[in-house]
């Protein structure tokens, strides 16, 4: 089939078109990062102004902790964020470090602020791995979130141990390894070391 030829005006026109079309197309990043979209970062920076803004609850009250645990969930279904290790820190007024030092047992809390504080955080790790398993988080991002907030890891670990069936005083150690040494060698604590 043949093409009809166009004159000056329909070609930068055509080229025109193509332009505009090409310019609305989303495009990604060559890094291949997830993009936020229009509205994304109001949302977020709000949802975690509306935690900045709470007052620090008493960390040794276990009502006050409740209290401050079943808002944090709250608001983050009414915003539609996913709850975070930071997000529920910074609601309590502390941050991941040190709620990470209570619920592991290094700083001491009445025991109903432990509990509280350990089945929220149960919590947090149970949507972890509920969005890891169902696709609704960057596997990278979520593999460090666990690693880093919950402990998970996929480290091998071997152990290498040796048989000792007596202990060698030093001379019988000399005795063995004596013919590993040739007879003329000789040690110069004087002379220099080569350079490297």
């Amino acid at each position: 089939m043949a093409r009809k030829a166009m004159n000056e005006d329909e070609a930068r026109a055509a080229a025109l078109a193509v332009a505009e079309r090409e310019s609305k197309k989303v495009r990604k990043r060559p890094d291949s990062t997830v993009q936020a979209a229009p509205g994304d970062n109001s949302k977020f920076t709000m949802h975690n102004f509306m935690l900045f803004q709470l007052e620090p609850v008493d960390m040794n009250n276990a009502e006050q902790v409740m209290n401050r645990t079943v808002q944090y969930f709250d608001i983050c279904t009414q915003n539609d964020m996913k709850p975070s290790v930071a997000g529920y820190a910074l609601a309590l007024g502390i941050d991941r470090t040190q709620l990470w030092r209570i619920v592991s047992g290094n700083a001491v809390k009445p025991p109903a602020v432990l509990n509280t504080l350990k089945r929220a955080y149960e919590m947090l790790n149970a949507q972890m791995e509920d969005y890891m398993q169902n696709g609704k988080i960057q596997p990278l991002a979520g593999i460090f979130l666990m690693r880093n907030n919950h402990g998970y890891s996929d480290k091998t670990e071997i152990e290498i141990s040796t048989k000792h069936e007596t202990e060698s005083s030093p001379e019988e150690l000399d005795a063995k390894y004596a013919d590993a040494i040739p007879a003329d060698y000789t040690v110069n604590d004087d002379a220099e070391s080569p350079e490297k």
